[in-house]
């Protein structure tokens, strides 16, 4: 593979050099090669980075009002658009046969479980809501997966300058150092990330009773808005569980496979499997934590 600028650059900061600067690269893959894991990583960092510093570019040009409505709290803006066409072209300009999925597409398939071959699932700009208010907590998720099992997996923040990424069964990292789960284990003394149901109004009321339990369990409760960045940051060790009743499946793969490769477990609420499908999403640094995190909000 032969790229025109060096994939693992850093992107400090959305006031340093632009680490992207157009649609004009040139990649080259050779298919006999594709079992070479580092090289779909390359281009997973290299996609994650682009839709970063557009993020960057186009912070505080957009006023909250100017984006469109998905549906009750849930907007898109042009940022996620234009985010979105630079990870998909920089994938495709490598992999042009892959099945690509992207967040923000018209035609993506109902299920992600029973994707065949080679895919890439994309979430261009996972936190909207916070980036059209200024606030830092969102990313982009860039995930590959062979037959549905995801292989590589790289989020980027634009704001901090901060990356994760993982590939499977070689280890997690951030910025270029390798990151492990916490050691917590003591519910009491636990920090826990969540998401609220946005998407789906009618698990609210379950939600608030889940949260008061875990409030008056754990050591402190944390909602950024990017399902991605809580579970990168559970990866880290700043979290030491995370859970959210509905997400779809861009929101956490990516996130999901950086998590297990940190030595953490991630999994549903309702099982110790987490397919490639909407639906609930409990990560934490072990799954004896899991289960005690389960067993206070079931």
């Amino acid at each position: 593979m032969s790229v025109t600028l060096d994939p693992h650059s850093l992107l400090p900061s959305c006031h340093s050099k632009s680490f992207y600067k157009g649609l004009s690269w040139t990649l080259a893959y050779n298919m006999n090669d594709f079992h070479n894991l580092t090289e779909a990583l390359k281009t997973a960092r290299i996609a994650a980075d682009a839709a970063a510093t557009i993020h960057c570019e186009h912070a505080g040009t957009i006023e909250p009002e100017e984006a469109s409505s998905k549906g009750r709290a849930d907007f898109v803006s042009i940022t996620d658009f234009e985010a979105q066409k630079a990870s998909i072209q920089i994938i495709k300009n490598v992999y042009p046969q892959h099945t690509i999925i992207s967040e923000e597409l018209p035609d993506n398939p109902q299920r992600l479980d029973s994707l065949d071959g080679p895919a890439w699932i994309i979430d261009p700009l996972d936190g909207t809501t916070n980036y059209l208010h200024g606030h830092p907590m969102h990313c982009s998720s860039i995930a590959f997966s062979m037959d549905a099992v995801v292989v590589i997996g790289a989020v980027s923040c634009g704001p901090t300058g901060e990356k994760w990424w993982a590939a499977k069964n070689q280890g997690a990292w951030k910025n270029n150092k390798p990151i492990h789960v916490s050691n917590v284990q003591q519910f009491d003394r636990s920090l826990i990330g969540t998401g609220f149901p946005f998407k789906k109004e009618s698990l609210i009321e379950k939600y608030v009773h889940q949260l008061e339990r875990v409030l008056k369990t754990s050591g402190g409760v944390r909602r950024g808005g990017s399902a991605a960045l809580d579970l990168c940051y559970l990866a880290e060790g700043r979290f030491d569980g995370f859970w959210e009743l509905y997400l779809d499946p861009w929101d956490f793969v990516a996130g999901q496979l950086i998590v297990q490769e940190a030595g953490g477990f991630v999994s549903r609420i309702e099982t110790d499997t987490l397919p490639l499908d909407s639906g609930t999403v409990l990560g934490a640094n072990s799954q004896t934590m899991a289960q005690r995190l389960k067993n206070v909000i079931r």
